[in-house]
């Protein structure tokens, strides 16, 4: 059967494999699928802090890299254009049965040079949408116009939860039957390696361990909120003082952050530390992980911390219900300090409930968020288009 695969050329093309649950998945997938048997590149574009552990075990399991230094996150018309006709002549060249595209940039080029070259089927995974928290009106507009021109070229799409495809098929992007669920996968066998030999983030920063730690993982950009977290932090910082804060990550507003606590007088009790090798080895020192974001496709970070048995509090949005409705974790509207300083005080006020919540996470998401699973509907995706 592998020979048979080793037949099927697929290429993934993303914007950029920045850290990140897109770039993650990205390489999880052509991981798992060339460990089937498939040949399997990656076409990626600007890049500055990529994950070097999953490079060099894509490497490793066989898959091959393409950087087009023209394919940028930002719209930049003159570069945009060179990047469709340099991905066009690269998609001539080489005979790919299957062009699986990643992200709005990469989508929306990809997906049209794939067409004009003639691949046979056209992938995109959106990972989310910037239909909102990202531009202004206008800018936004044409983003929908082009996703909705570019379904047109599209044999199916991928969404992570059933509620982000209804979302994209109600702002009349595609029709329900290109749209297919496959939740983005995560490594537990590779977190349960990891566990065993990571850091203790507690030690390291100098806090006691019968203290609460509460903190998050991302980018540090407008769409995660996190200025509402540490607004929240704050305040609840000034009614307990067995409490501490960490944020993780990196992003155009670390300085804002850094003032806002800072002013606060929150320097001792509230931690911001740079992007790690390993998310779960930061998630597996909180008490209670805090995701407030204004828009989430799913949320890979909430995955890892119901994994790992934490109380989860996050924001009402997006993919996020699906995985932590039904007692799996605190669901609180977006945009706001007063409702997560509440729904913090609550896991804080109840411990042995907070602990049933987060058993409840744990067997959610053990079946149906792994990396392996996620491997397999992409097999059957594949071979179900390809006949």
């Amino acid at each position: 059967m592998k020979d048979d695969l080793g037949k099927i050329r697929i290429l993934h093309v993303i914007t950029r494999l920045d850290k990140g649950g897109s770039s993650e998945n990205t390489l999880l997938s052509a991981i798992g699928l060339a460990e089937k048997g498939y040949r399997v590149d990656i076409l990626f574009g600007e890049t500055k802090d990529a994950d070097l552990r999953l490079l060099q075990k894509a490497e490793k399991a066989g898959v091959e890299f393409i950087e087009e230094e023209d394919l940028v996150r930002d719209i930049r018309p003159f570069k945009d254009i060179s990047a469709f006709f340099d991905i066009l002549r690269f998609l001539r060249d080489v005979n790919y049965d299957i062009v699986h595209t990643h992200s709005s940039k990469a989508g929306f080029i990809a997906r049209y040079a794939a067409k004009f070259a003639g691949v046979k089927k056209i992938i995109y995974t959106p990972h989310g949408h910037v239909f909102y928290g990202y531009f202004g009106k206008p800018l936004t507009r044409m983003v929908m116009f082009a996703e909705a021109m570019a379904s047109h070229v599209t044999d199916k799409i991928v969404g992570l939860t059933p509620a982000e495809c209804e979302e994209w098929i109600a702002f009349g992007i595609g029709k329900k039957e290109q749209y297919t669920v496959i939740p983005s996968g995560v490594d537990f066998g590779l977190m349960d390696e990891g566990i065993l030999l990571g850091r203790d983030f507690k030690e390291e920063l100098g806090i006691p361990k019968d203290k609460v730690l509460i903190g998050s993982v991302g980018h540090f950009v407008p769409i995660k909120g996190y200025e509402y977290f540490i607004k929240a932090a704050i305040a609840l910082a000034k009614e307990k003082d067995d409490v501490f804060f960490l944020l993780a990550g990196n992003g155009p507003l670390h300085h804002k952050y850094r003032e806002m606590i800072d002013e606060a007088g929150m320097g001792n009790r509230f931690h911001l530390i740079g992007w790690q090798i390993n998310t779960w080895d930061i998630i597996k020192t909180f008490d209670i992980f805090v995701l407030p974001s204004l828009n989430e496709g799913m949320g890979r970070g909430i995955v890892e911390a119901l994994y790992l048995s934490k109380p989860v509090i996050t924001t009402r949005v997006g993919g996020v219900p699906s995985i932590v409705s039904e007692g799996a974790g605190i669901l609180v509207e977006p945009a706001s300090e007063k409702a997560l300083l509440e729904a913090m005080k609550k896991v804080l006020d109840d411990p042995e409930e907070s602990r049933k919540m987060a058993k409840k996470g744990r067997d959610r998401v053990t079946s149906g968020y792994s990396s392996i699973e996620m491997v397999d509907k992409l097999d059957k995706l594949y071979k179900k288009l390809l006949g």
